[in-house]
């Protein structure tokens, strides 16, 4: 489900394969469909309010990719960091959306050390990571001390199973080998991918402490 590849290649070299060939196949943004304005509608109107409710101040966007519908949010809060492991992407975003209280930065999330904020956004990440990389993942955002994880979930998936990372599945981070609880809040999103509807796809929000990570 994703563009071919060589499963050789380091996570970096996957990414920016896909984002210099445009890989998944997307015209208005090469972060992919679920990034368009359309498949966002949900989130965009969301975030701010989910802000607001935690009293986040400060935030890291991971995987930010191109930040093509997170420039159109207005983000009340001190400190902004977008993060990817594609160091042309950070350049772009750096130069076209820097500011004072956003910056970019090039960030292996499965390796590097992530700066402690109040929350850590990582949309559409672990959808197309291994069980390993999502692992290694989860125990450098626990290292960070940052306080909540909003990620991507689909509630209606039974059973999750692993992939290369580079490839995509839904994942239901509520199931084996996650057993997340239940989220402090939830957001809906209802997208559209490839002809048919993600009815169950959601962005939930947990405390960092209070996941299980080994």
């Amino acid at each position: 489900m994703s563009p071919a590849r060589d499963t050789t290649m380091t996570m970096k070299e996957i990414f920016t394969r896909i984002y210099q060939h445009n890989g998944w196949g997307n015209s208005e943004t090469t972060s992919g469909s679920g990034s368009s304005i359309f498949n966002t509608v949900a989130i965009r109107r969301e975030l701010p309010f989910v802000i607001k409710e935690l009293g986040v101040r400060s935030m890291i966007d991971v995987p930010c990719g191109d930040h093509h519908w997170m420039r159109e949010v207005t983000l009340d809060i001190d400190e902004y960091i977008g993060a990817d492991i594609v160091p042309e992407l950070v350049e772009r975003n750096s130069r076209t959306s820097g500011s004072e209280r956003k910056r970019f930065c090039h960030l292996d999330v499965t390796r590097d050390a992530l700066p402690r904020v109040d929350l850590i956004f990582c949309r559409d990440c672990f959808v197309h990571f291994s069980f390993a990389d999502i692992r290694r993942s989860l125990q450098t955002m626990r290292q960070s001390r940052s306080i909540y994880l909003m990620t991507t979930t689909f509630t209606g998936i039974e059973e999750n199973y692993d992939i290369d990372t580079g490839d995509w599945r839904p994942l239901n981070l509520q199931r084996r080998l996650f057993q997340f609880p239940a989220p402090l809040l939830i957001v809906r999103e209802h997208g559209i991918w490839d002809g048919g509807e993600d009815s169950d796809k959601c962005m939930g929000v947990w405390n960092i402490n209070d996941l299980l990570v080994s």
